[in-house]
């Protein structure tokens, strides 16, 4: 009789979604400091900071430069932003700048040499 486990299945351990110690211990220490800011300021706002910044720029009361800048900071939460990445280029890369003005023959000729013909219908003339 085989033993052991069978391929992708999971024995013993936390199972998955199961918070640890730690996490408990934070949620806990979180809670307690919630009830005790409620208790001390009872007018204090009980949502998230982002709770807090919809309700500003949602709320026409408020003057539109405030708005504004509540919709500006709560917008990196609400849409995800582009990410930054950096192209390398190796050795036989080159920069090409591509442009609606056709290149002359001579200046085809100047920057690429007479060994590069260039693809057919690239826009120089012939």
């Amino acid at each position: 009789m085989p033993r052991g486990s069978r391929p992708g299945e999971r024995r013993g351990g936390r199972q998955a979604g199961t918070k640890n110690k730690r996490t408990k211990e934070l949620e806990r220490a979180t809670a307690v400091a919630a009830e005790a800011i409620a208790d001390a300021i009872p007018e204090a706002f009980a949502g998230d900071a982002h709770a807090f910044l919809m309700t500003v720029y949602k709320d026409p009361s408020h003057p539109l430069p405030v708005r504004l800048d509540a919709a500006g900071k709560a917008i990196r939460f609400e849409k995800p932003a582009l990410a930054q990445i950096e192209q390398t280029l190796d050795g036989d890369m080159t920069h090409r700048v591509i442009s609606a003005d056709p290149l002359s023959s001579e200046d085809w000729e100047a920057r690429y040499g007479e060994a590069h013909a260039g693809p057919a219908g690239a826009g120089h003339d012939d």
